[in-house]
């Protein structure tokens, strides 16, 4: 089975893909700073622009059927990049450019040192 890690899955757009992505059979971890109401997908409360919290989400479980005492967690197939100040005026506009900016570095960093496309 496929683990997918999804940042911003509780978002307008990003739900959709997440259910779209279960409904194929994915696992998935949501990474966002606001729960996902889906049964089946895990919400890893995370803020992007933190590198530790990052890197250390690459590695969680996607669910508790994969915790076991006995187990690591498998390694993340496959990284979907939706979490962002998706509009100015949310927020002060270098509050936009520092998370959009910092939390799309710390995704493709985390990724690439774990080696996931």
């Amino acid at each position: 089975m496929k683990r997918i890690l999804f940042t911003g899955g509780s978002g307008k757009a990003g739900r959709h893909v997440v259910k779209y992505l279960v409904e194929q059979g994915y696992h998935v971890l949501n990474i966002d700073t606001k729960p996902l109401d889906h049964p089946q997908v895990r919400t890893l409360i995370t803020d992007i622009t933190d590198a530790g919290q990052l890197f250390n989400a690459f590695q969680a479980y996607t669910g508790l059927h994969e915790f076991d005492p006995d187990l690591r967690p498998e390694k993340i197939d496959a990284v979907v990049h939706f979490a962002a100040i998706p509009r100015i005026m949310i927020v002060p506009d270098n509050e936009v450019y520092r998370i959009n900016t910092m939390g799309t570095y710390n995704v493709l960093d985390a990724a690439t040192k774990y080696g996931i496309p």
